[in-house]
């Protein structure tokens, strides 16, 4: 369900929401290792499929010697049959054109997700039992892209503003009541919730001749790091930037 907007007042602007409810009975998913291991200690009896899915090792150590960690090479993932899987949510996109007479011609977009539940029914003995993963590392509630471009004659100077909101740093329900249950275990960590955080990018184009352009610019100028020594490669936190500020050029042609 959606709605578009374009005012006549505010000419080159344009408005568009869609509202999405989705629910998937019987889906089949593929977890991650960290995924499966999640919901092992999410559910309300460690007797469940996930935990039979690995092997823990006792006082002398599993993975890098952890005491009761993980056995090397004992986890077994494989695509699972959920009771069900629900997801609604905003997702909303801003447009705005407009020719600044000397200046040039600006175009900017703003796309925002605002997601509003994200539920998995993983336990196959207990189909109403939920696992919220919205705010979970990967899933943040609020994230947008801005993008904006001003075009004076043969230069294009481009600038993206990413964000990504704060997601907590264990399991919600670690530290949150959720369907009346409450937190499992709220002093799990010292901090709730990774913070926010905010990528600028910059990028200038030159149009030399009709059939060539020359580009340059600089991704992450600020060289933000993922939060709390996080890799950004994995485990959710891929959804961060992991390389730091990047500079980049090149040549396109046409022929």
């Amino acid at each position: 369900m959606g709605s578009v907007l374009t005012p006549h007042f505010l000419p080159g602007f344009s408005a568009s929401v869609d509202y999405y409810n989705i629910k998937v009975d019987n889906a089949i998913q593929f977890l991650s290792p960290q995924a499966i291991v999640n919901q092992c200690y999410d559910l309300p009896d460690i007797n469940n499929f996930f935990c039979n899915s690995f092997s823990r090792a006792g006082a002398s150590g599993g993975h890098d010697g952890q005491p009761f960690g993980i056995r090397d090479n004992s986890l077994t993932a494989t695509p699972l049959n959920f009771a069900k899987l629900k997801a609604r949510g905003l997702d909303m996109e801003f447009d705005y054109r407009k020719n600044l007479g000397s200046l040039g011609r600006l175009d900017t977009q703003l796309n925002w997700t605002h997601a509003l539940e994200l539920t998995f029914f993983t336990d196959l003995t207990n189909p109403t039992f939920g696992d919220r993963q919205l705010s979970e590392l990967g899933n943040p509630v609020d994230a947008f892209n801005w993008r904006s471009s001003l075009q004076h004659g043969r230069f294009t100077l481009g600038y993206t503003m990413r964000y990504i909101g704060k997601m907590t740093t264990s399991s919600f329900e670690d530290f949150f009541s959720f369907e009346g249950r409450p937190p499992q275990d709220p002093d799990i960590n010292d901090k709730v919730f990774y913070p926010a955080r905010f990528y600028h990018d910059l990028r200038l184009g030159i149009d030399v001749g009709p059939k060539y352009n020359f580009y340059m610019g600089v991704d992450n100028v600020t060289d933000t790091k993922p939060p709390y020594g996080l890799s950004g490669i994995g485990g959710g936190s891929a959804i961060y930037d992991d390389i730091g500020r990047f500079y980049y050029a090149g040549v396109k042609a046409k022929f």
